[in-house]
């Protein structure tokens, strides 16, 4: 489509200060996550194609492309249906990630997601790639439960186009909330916690991808000794990466924790952006006592999710969008610098007509073009967590190694 034709098309909606931020940044560091679904049967290309079609219809940000054209760039409907291609028989779903990090979603002329199908002896993996543009990991999930519903003969309801997060933002409530329980953090003033990344210029190199599947026993009883411990999954994962990157030799370790806000501040569950980050960080003293330093982490990100907080940052974001790419690239390596950056969708729960039909859920994956960054992401489904891993600089042995740290501390005899 040209961008005469792209002009033409129907208005969605101008994008959201928050959505500009990601397009901007887009321009010279593609920015794209995929998700993988393995399934418990093979599926055909054209049922997969229907299927896809369907989810268009779902969740309307699906259908759309981005025109940077106009004044402030604005989402116009594309015609095109989801791009679906098929990999090798039993081609490694890690390897069709790593590859479609490497492949820029264009702008336009749209939709701003695809496909793979992966097809594997009675079984098959599909995998969808969205632009951040459209979608966050959460979202993503979304499309993807929504996918498998209707592969298993679900009818899917059409949506109606989400807001931008910070129109419904501006109509939450919310008063600040003290919490103490984090009082071994570094300060938020620390220079260290806001020292400013370092962009890599986009090359094309194809990632080093890694994952990770925890068998239902270790799945249960990590979620068991969170909850003795008056502390949460995903701050025992961040605690496991700073244990085992401060291991390695780093004394200050920051990690970075997308927060959704639709759990946060009890918005709607739909394919858009409806995220911000926050960020923790710790000593090489912290990791003598993992249940201590995962309750810090914890308290630590309840104070930067709370609706005051989270309402204050995007509506400075709001007031001061970026206006060029430089502006963009300048607030992302400020604010998303990290040494590992950990996804948690939590626990996927398939529709009530497909739950057999799930084998695994993988991701989400993805590469952000920042020097040195590990990006790793983590949903649960079936009973047991999965981890995986993007990175253009390999630790050896992060994940695993992470693993055996939460075995370890599952296994130490609760104190008092």
């Amino acid at each position: 489509m040209t961008t005469m034709a792209m002009s033409r098309g129907r208005l969605v909606r101008p994008l959201g200060a928050f959505e500009r931020t990601i397009d901007f940044y887009t321009h010279r560091n593609p920015v794209q996550f995929s998700l993988v679904a393995e399934l418990d049967r093979p599926v055909p290309g054209g049922t997969l194609a229907s299927a896809l079609a369907a989810l268009q219809d779902r969740h309307p940000l699906l259908g759309v492309a981005v025109d940077r054209a106009a004044p402030e760039a604005v989402f116009r409907a594309s015609e095109g249906a989801i791009p679906l291609e098929a990999a090798a028989d039993g081609t490694p779903w890690q390897s069709v990630v790593a590859v479609e990090q490497m492949r820029q979603i264009p702008p336009a002329p749209g939709p701003l997601a695809r496909a793979v199908l992966i097809p594997r002896e009675s079984r098959c993996a599909v995998v969808l790639t969205f632009a951040h543009q459209i979608a966050d990991g959460i979202g993503g999930q979304r499309a993807l439960l929504d996918l498998v519903a209707a592969l298993s003969g679900e009818e899917l309801t059409p949506g109606r186009v989400p807001q931008a997060q910070e129109d419904l933002l501006a109509h939450v409530g919310g008063a600040a909330d003290a919490d103490d329980t984090a009082s071994g953090m570094p300060a938020e003033d620390d220079e260290r916690m806001s020292a400013v990344g370092e962009l890599m210029p986009f090359s094309g190199r194809r990632p080093h991808v890694d994952a990770l599947a925890l068998d239902q026993g270790l799945t249960t009883r990590l979620v068991r000794r969170c909850r003795l411990e008056r502390t949460s999954v995903h701050a025992a994962l961040c605690a496991a990466a700073t244990v085992v990157l401060h291991r390695r030799g780093r004394e200050f370790v920051r990690v970075l924790s997308p927060v959704d806000l639709r759990r946060a501040v009890g918005l709607p569950d739909e394919v858009v952006v409806r995220f911000a980050g926050a960020r923790t960080g710790s000593f090489a003293g912290d990791v003598n006592d993992f249940w201590s330093l995962s309750r810090q982490t914890r308290g630590r990100l309840s104070r930067l999710r709370t609706p005051h907080a989270l309402k204050s940052g995007f509506a400075a974001l709001a007031e001061h969008p970026p206006s060029s790419r430089h502006d963009a690239e300048a607030m992302m390596t400020a604010v998303t610098a990290a040494d590992i950056q950990i996804t948690n969708l939590g626990v996927a729960y398939p529709s009530r007509r497909s739950p057999g039909a799930l084998r695994a859920l993988w991701g989400p994956a993805q590469i952000t073009q920042m020097r040195g960054e590990h990006v790793l992401g983590v949903v649960t489904a079936g009973g047991r967590l999965r981890m995986t891993e993007v990175t253009h600089a390999p630790v050896a042995g992060l994940v695993p190694e992470m693993g055996a740290v939460l075995a370890e501390a599952c296994a130490e005899p609760p104190r008092g």
